[in-house]
């Protein structure tokens, strides 16, 4: 029994010497996989296999060439995927890497208590009814946000049918809503509504002396991921009406 625990110990470490002779590191960096090869790797490509069992990428490996990057995007689909390195048709290594997005919403401030953190050049009307939110990516692939929304005790929910994003354009001067915005792994971003969930136009709450207490919903939709990032807050009112109203945030625990 001893010899044989040997036996199996000793053909596993030489799998694991087999793929370290080849596979120095398989990472993903910003919108990129990244292969690095050991200087005796000999392998002439690499085949990504996705999730699905489909390939996914296909590269040919010139000698001599230690780092290889295969483009990832925000089209691709989350989960494990398997890198194969071949030489003369037949396999010598694999690598497995988990690529996926993990966002969150780690932080949301009204414009209108923090106008100092508001995006430069927002008007007055964007300081008193938007946003601020910051969202990390504690994954290992990037995402794309394409669509954020509120829901709850607000003055102006999002509607069902709203088609833009609801994201504020940082880029142009013409106060619009930008087609997304990326989040690479292991990063943080700011983002700035354009929705005016807040504007004392709406008519879903009222403001009151005796203070009015609901809670609100942000969701945002990914190009990426099938299921939404969500964050529950809990909200108070109060004043005489939501023109002179003191709105104060907490996130619900």
């Amino acid at each position: 029994m001893s010899g044989s625990s040997e036996t199996n110990q000793s053909e596993a470490d030489e799998t694991k010497d087999e793929d370290n002779g080849i596979f120095d590191a398989v990472f993903v960096e910003e919108m990129d996989l990244v292969l690095e090869l050991t200087e005796e790797s000999s392998i002439d490509h690499v085949n990504v296999i996705a999730p699905d069992g489909e390939l996914f990428a296909e590269r040919t490996i010139p000698t001599g060439v230690r780092r290889e990057t295969i483009q990832i995007g925000t089209s691709y689909t989350p989960g494990d995927y398997e890198i194969i390195a071949v030489e003369d048709e037949e396999e010598q290594a694999t690598q497995s890497l988990t690529i996926e997005p993990d966002v969150d919403i780690t932080d949301l401030r009204l414009a209108r208590n923090h106008p100092e953190e508001m995006v430069e050049g927002a008007s007055d009307i964007d300081i008193r009814t938007e946003t601020i939110i910051r969202l990390e990516n504690d994954g290992t692939g990037p995402d794309e946000i394409v669509g954020l929304s509120f829901s709850g005790d607000i003055p102006r929910p999002t509607p069902s049918n709203f088609s833009e994003s609801g994201i504020y354009d940082t880029e142009s001067d013409l106060n619009r809503h930008t087609d997304s915005v990326v989040l690479l792994p292991d990063d943080e971003i700011l983002i700035y509504s354009q929705l005016m969930p807040f504007s004392a136009s709406g008519d879903n709450v009222s403001c009151s002396p005796n203070t009015v207490e609901g809670e609100f919903e942000v969701n945002l939709e990914s190009a990426v991921r099938e299921d939404p990032t969500s964050a529950s807050y809990m909200i108070s009112y109060t004043g005489k009406d939501l023109n002179e109203c003191e709105i104060e945030v907490e996130s619900k625990t």
